[in-house]
């Protein structure tokens, strides 16, 4: 399926209990402004505070450009100081972590019709005296091939691995060489073992949330003092697309870094891995997230 609008609530109906909300600008997904916030990030959607140049934490909160290598990127650091938190963005946008949130999906063809749609949904907000800036608009480009959602996927693989104890990242900057894969997760057995991840955390969590205990104080998270570690952890990768079935090269190169146990392609459309050692997670016609385990062990050829 591409995902559009309506495969966009059908997905949130079937798989989250998230409620579909009536705004003055049709229907939309309400959520906590901590979820909305982690929802931003993974999928690069932006607030309403303008109809150009929305606010998007995406990528504000890189820190490394290599993995093994601890040089910094401007983005939480800009050089040594602190530069971009949770905390720090709440300071010059109170609004971030105050209220519910909206997540409003728009379908357009070009920016400049859809600067004209966010414009006029400011106004109509504006006009009601309502606050413009609780909605958060996700994209939907139907110029390009797949609809450009391929950041939801990501967060739908991050949800959907989250359920199952799963600690979860996107975008991993691995090397200049072997890329950046969309998806990771890590199933820390000792964690996992003693039920600390589904007694505190409901699952696992995503590694976005240890930057947000300062505006959502959680003592869950000191539980990691107590952290024994273990060589039984499982380590995923994955590799979202919506408009091509090509990913298999890029996560052969993902898994054989070594940093991997096992790999998995992720689209809205596929219903069997492209090979036996490749998981998938897909939607099915019925809008159900389902993941197929791999049935087999890659053989590393290589490692670092």
């Amino acid at each position: 399926m591409e995902i559009g609008k309506k495969e966009f609530f059908n997905i949130f109906k079937v798989n989250f209990d998230y409620e579909i909300v009536d705004t003055l600008i049709g229907k939309a997904i309400k959520m906590s402004s901590y979820d909305a916030f982690i929802y931003a990030y993974i999928t690069g959607s932006g607030y309403l505070d303008n109809p150009f140049f929305q606010f998007k934490p995406k990528g504000l909160m890189d820190i490394f450009y290599n993995s093994l290598h601890y040089d910094f990127v401007t983005g939480l650091f800009d050089h040594t100081t602190i530069n971009n938190t949770p905390y720090i963005l709440s300071q010059s946008k109170p609004n971030l972590f105050i209220e519910d949130k909206y997540i409003v999906p728009v379908e357009f063809e070009n920016e400049s019709k859809l600067h004209e749609e966010l414009e006029k949904y400011i106004n109509i907000f504006e006009e009601a005296g309502l606050n413009h800036e609780n909605i958060i608009i996700q994209r939907i480009e139907l110029r390009k091939k797949g609809n450009g959602m391929e950041p939801f996927m990501e967060y739908l693989s991050s949800e959907y691995f989250k359920r199952h104890n799963y600690i979860v990242e996107t975008q991993i900057p691995l090397s200049h060489r072997d890329g950046s894969p969309d998806f990771g997760g890590y199933l820390v057995s000792a964690l996992d073992k003693k039920n600390i991840l589904r007694s505190y955390f409901n699952g696992g969590f995503s590694i976005i949330e240890l930057s947000m205990i300062r505006n959502f104080p959680n003592s869950k998270f000191s539980l990691f003092n107590n952290y024994d570690n273990s060589d039984d952890n499982e380590l995923i990768v994955g590799e979202a697309k919506t408009s091509t079935f090509y990913m298999a090269s890029q996560l052969e190169k993902y898994i054989n870094t070594g940093f991997f146990n096992s790999a998995y392609e992720i689209h809205p459309n596929k219903v069997k891995p492209s090979k036996d050692f490749f998981g998938l997670l897909s939607i099915n016609k019925n809008y159900k997230i389902f993941v197929n385990e791999p049935i087999d062990t890659y053989k590393l050829f290589s490692t670092h």
